[in-house]
């Protein structure tokens, strides 16, 4: 499945990089294996079933690579691929149109399809017997299991509730009958009362794969809907209306212990640093408690910036700021106009130019306000 708006941690380190996109492994997917592991071993599994599941999650792999790469093909950037004991998920940066997220998520589905298809063409051609549908796994050989598996990954994948690939198809096809928050919410609430069915079932079979499913798909639903609707309090509007024009400035030369005195006069933490008209980096909080715990806090500041300080143009979608806050790095965006230094964007105050623009959006349906 793919994902936009997410953020890797050290929870899921690089274990391999694939046509430029990092691919990632949950530490929730070594204890699986080592599960996995421990109860083939005590049931005395053969070596095809213990081969079955690496086979099945490189399948998996390959599913969210088709995401990706056809992505790629939009001209949009996957951020990396992150295997989880239930799946992999694809974090694709920014907002896809329509058109764009279908073909993107349909993309994985079809690598599986193809898989099996293969697969299958194989068996006939050798005059093997064809797999016959069953989700126990382990019962008609190594081939055989795989084309089923793949089969399930299908099905399982295009059920129509977020973060599914089925969701975001349904979400791409009301997207171009209506407005996309409104197909977003649909396509959310469709998710969630699935996610429910699930959870219910789950509950009276015994089935703990089933409820774990269930809160997977009704969080992830969830989460889809509140980050469409924060992308659209921001649609159409360029940086310079969210921007912070009232900010403070630390000269180069200064040492650590004046920016310290700054921090705590004020609700400021991350400080342009300027020398004259020129603006040289950025002093975060982040890198003035570093240095200050090694014991530095009389270095100068320009010793401890980043050069490399992330900017934007004021007329700059301001979309794209709320996408470069939505990964790890939490730190302010300076607004360059030129080399001139024009105003700052922060974590902080975008959320509350975004939460005025909610309220303003509720007064005006609210015929009652005024």
């Amino acid at each position: 499945m793919s994902r936009s708006n997410s953020s890797s941690s050290i929870w899921a380190p690089r274990i391999a990089t694939i046509a430029g996109i990092p691919i990632r492994l949950h530490f929730t997917f070594v204890l699986f294996l080592a599960w996995l592991a421990a109860a083939a071993n005590q049931q005395k599994q053969d070596a095809e079933g213990i081969a079955l599941i690496p086979a099945i999650f490189f399948c998996v792999l390959l599913h969210e690579l088709g995401h990706a790469l056809v992505a790629k093909r939009f001209g949009i950037k996957t951020r990396d691929i992150t295997l989880y004991p239930i799946g992999g998920v694809a974090m694709i940066e920014g907002r896809p149109k329509p058109k764009e997220e279908f073909w993107i998520a349909v993309a994985g589905p079809a690598v599986n399809v193809v898989i099996a298809g293969v697969i299958t063409l194989v068996l006939l051609a050798t005059g093997s017997d064809l797999p016959k549908f069953d989700l126990g796994l382990g019962r008609q050989g190594f081939i055989r299991d795989l084309v089923i598996a793949n089969a399930f990954i299908v099905v399982f994948n295009m059920v129509p509730a977020f973060p599914m690939d089925g969701g975001r198809v349904l979400r791409a096809v009301l997207a171009m009958l209506m407005p996309n928050p409104k197909a977003t919410q649909i396509a959310g609430v469709l998710g969630q009362l699935l996610a429910m069915a699930f959870g219910i079932a789950g509950v009276f079979t015994g089935n703990i794969l089933w409820m774990v499913i269930a809160l997977f798909v009704f969080l992830g639903a969830g989460q889809e809907v509140s980050a469409t609707l924060a992308f659209s309090l921001v649609e159409h509007r360029r940086v310079r209306d969210a921007m912070l024009t009232q900010f403070r400035t630390i000269a180069h030369g200064e040492t650590l212990n004046t920016a310290w005195r700054m921090l705590l006069d004020g609700n400021q933490d991350d400080f342009p640093v300027v020398y004259g008209s020129e603006t040289l980096g950025l002093l975060t909080k982040g890198n003035l408690y570093a240095a200050s715990a090694a014991g530095r806090a009389d270095d100068y500041v320009a010793d401890h910036i980043i050069r490399d300080f992330r900017r934007l143009l004021p007329d700059a979608p301001l979309e794209v700021a709320l996408e470069m806050f939505s990964g790890q790095d939490r730190t302010a965006i300076l607004v360059m106009d030129g080399d001139q230094l024009v105003g700052m964007l922060t974590p902080e105050n975008l959320g509350e130019f975004m939460m005025r623009e909610q309220t303003l959006a509720r007064s005006a349906q609210d015929p009652t306000r005024g």
